[in-house]
């Protein structure tokens, strides 16, 4: 039940520069910068979301960036990993893991920031393309895609061992987790129903609704490493939880772009999403 509420906390957090891990073990900061100075030790992990990272001390965890960059000119202990962006080390820097730098268009942060900041306006000059050329349901999809990718990196980094044996058990009976994706949602309204005679459960339902979309979304987690990983297989990236999740999770957001096909996979990807995390418990359970 720990896990639970643990993963709810989460989805609350998602604050733009907000920074959500204590400075003595973790550092994370979203739509922001993380800088690590000469003088500092990082005990944990330095993280940025739609920021670059700048480590001239040490981090004794790994170093990543979604949507940014990370510089180096210190010493890293564990691996550094930049998702859009690009990682620049120094002479004098020292890294002990793998560097991994995933490009997806230099471009994509600086129009998200111009389009969050100024409203309008997209490229240079007079002559860019307005918001209003490009759609408001497009900027909406590319800023819903970024929360889910800075909400699963969160989720990656307090649970990465159960979020890995979560993405190992998709392949396994997946007809069986479907169906019991299925049966959670089949008896959903009667839960809600039951919980809604009674007058003690009424306060109850949001909680049992964030627990459901929760659930739901330690699966996509899953489910996005699962196909990031097969994904990488083809482009020959260095391995990884960041890496592998964003690829998946990309590949997902463009099904889901299409029309009919999109909604329909996207239904699909909830209930076995929800059916996988029911079967290994938020992956605490591991079928042999």
């Amino acid at each position: 039940m720990k896990r639970f509420f643990m993963l709810l906390i989460i989805m609350m957090m998602i604050l733009p520069g907000a920074a959500l891990a204590d400075e003595s073990s973790d550092r994370v900061q979203i739509q922001g910068d993380v800088v690590v100075g000469a003088d500092e030790v990082i005990i944990g992990d330095a993280v940025a979301i739609m920021g670059n990272v700048t480590v001239d001390g040490k981090v004794m965890g790994d170093v990543v960036s979604i949507m940014g960059n990370v510089t180096v000119n210190g010493e890293v202990m564990g691996d550094v990993t930049a998702i859009g962006g690009r990682v620049t080390r120094s002479d004098s820097a020292r890294i002990y893991g793998k560097v991994t730098q995933v490009g997806v268009g230099e471009g994509l942060k600086d129009i998200i920031r111009n389009v969050t900041k100024y409203g309008m306006h997209w490229g240079a000059g007079n002559r860019g393309i307005t918001v209003f050329n490009m759609g408001f349901p497009f900027i909406f999809k590319i800023m819903h895609f970024l929360g889910i990718i800075a909400l699963g990196a969160l989720t990656i980094i307090l649970f990465p061992n159960s979020i890995k044996a979560t993405a190992d058990e998709v392949d396994r009976e997946p007809g069986r987790r479907l169906l019991i994706g299925i049966l959670a949602m089949l008896l959903l309204p009667v839960v809600l129903l039951l919980m809604f005679i009674t007058i003690i459960g009424i306060p109850l339902i949001p909680l049992a609704l964030l627990l459901l979309a929760a659930a739901g979304f330690y699966g996509y987690l899953g489910i996005s490493i699962f196909l990031g990983r097969k994904l990488n297989e083809q482009l020959h990236l260095k391995p990884g939880l960041f890496v592998e999740y964003f690829l998946g999770a990309a590949l997902l957001w463009l099904v889901q772009m299409v029309p009919f096909v999109g909604a329909i996979s996207g239904l699909l990807v909830f209930v076995l999403a929800l059916g996988i995390t029911t079967d290994t418990r938020f992956g605490t359970k591991i079928i042999v």
